[in-house]
């Protein structure tokens, strides 16, 4: 698991496009809320396939989708903890 809440913190994400995605998130976010630190308004927790148990309940989601980047699939979802405090999940899963 590796959790983010800041650009440097994607330095070691792979693939590279996985990193560019989050990176572009983290960005549109600190900018939409005029905060200098994601972990102000949230995270994101980056799963491999062998922590699927960390991934939590579908019922706790605001959404689920699927999102491909090269030959690795993520499930991307958002779990908001607060008003003002959400936490991005992106879990590793085999392509089918």
């Amino acid at each position: 698991m590796i959790k983010l809440t800041n650009l440097k913190e994607t330095d070691n994400i792979k693939p590279l496009m996985l990193r560019a995605y989050i990176a572009r998130k983290i960005t549109a976010l600190m900018e939409e809320y005029s905060v200098d630190n994601l972990d102000d308004i949230g995270c994101f927790i980056v799963l491999e396939k062998n922590e699927f148990s960390e991934f939590p309940m579908m019922s706790e989601m605001e959404f689920v989708e699927m999102l491909e980047f090269g030959d690795k699939m993520y499930l991307h979802s958002v779990r908001i903890v607060s008003d003002n405090y959400a936490e991005d999940y992106l879990l590793e899963i085999e392509r089918t």
